[in-house]
C-alpha cells in the first residue's frame, strides 16, 4: 500500500513537470497596419446604424444612406514618413457632411500594428476617429466608424467604407 502511494506521488510530479507550453512560431510576419492605412482614400458608401433598434432587436437597424448626401465627395489622405509612422493629413468635404471637424493637421494611432483609434490634430483641436475595421486594408478598403451621443448614451452610428484611390 505505501509503495502505490509513493508511485502515485512520483507519477503526479512528473506529470506536473512534464508539462510545458510549446512555443508556435507566427503564422506571418508582422503588418504595419498603420503604414497601410497610408494613402489617399475616397468615401464610398456610408451606412448608418440605429444602436437603439440593435439593442432592441428591432428588424430596421441598418439604412445606406451613401446616395442620401453627396457623401461620396469626401477623401482624406494619411501622409506617413519612409519608416511608416503617421504625420500629417488632410481631408477633402467637398460638399458631403463633414466626419471629423479638422480638415488638416497631424495624426497618430493609438497603436502602429492594432490600432483601434485615429487622432486627428491641428493646434489645440483634437478629433478621435475609430477604426471599424482594417482587415480589408489589403484589398484597399478602409472601415470607420463615428457614433453620436446623447447623454454618453450612444444613440446613432456611422460607418464610412473607403477605397483607396
Amino acid at each position: 500500500m505505501k509503495t502505490l502511494k509513493y508511485f502515485s506521488l512520483l507519477a503526479c510530479i512528473l506529470f506536473a513537470f512534464a508539462c510545458k507550453p510549446e512555443k508556435f512560431g507566427p503564422i506571418t510576419s508582422e503588418v504595419n497596419v498603420v503604414k497601410q492605412m497610408q494613402g489617399t482614400w475616397g468615401l464610398t458608401k456610408v451606412t448608418q446604424v440605429d444602436q437603439d433598434a440593435t439593442t432592441k432587436g428591432f428588424p430596421y437597424k441598418e439604412l445606406d444612406i451613401t446616395n442620401v448626401y453627396p457623401y461620396k465627395d469626401l477623401t482624406i489622405a494619411l501622409v506617413g514618413d519612409a519608416s511608416g509612422n503617421p504625420t500629417t493629413f488632410a481631408i477633402t468635404n467637398g460638399n458631403s457632411p463633414k466626419i471629423a471637424d479638422l480638415t488638416s493637421g497631424t495624426w497618430t494611432a493609438d497603436d502602429m500594428m492594432a490600432p483601434t483609434t485615429i487622432t486627428l490634430k491641428n493646434g489645440a483641436t483634437t478629433n478621435l476617429l475609430k477604426l471599424g475595421s482594417y482587415a480589408g486594408l489589403s484589398s484597399g478598403k478602409f472601415y470607420l466608424t463615428k457614433n453620436k451621443s446623447i447623454n454618453g448614451k450612444v444613440i446613432v452610428s456611422y460607418k464610412y467604407e473607403f477605397t483607396k484611390k
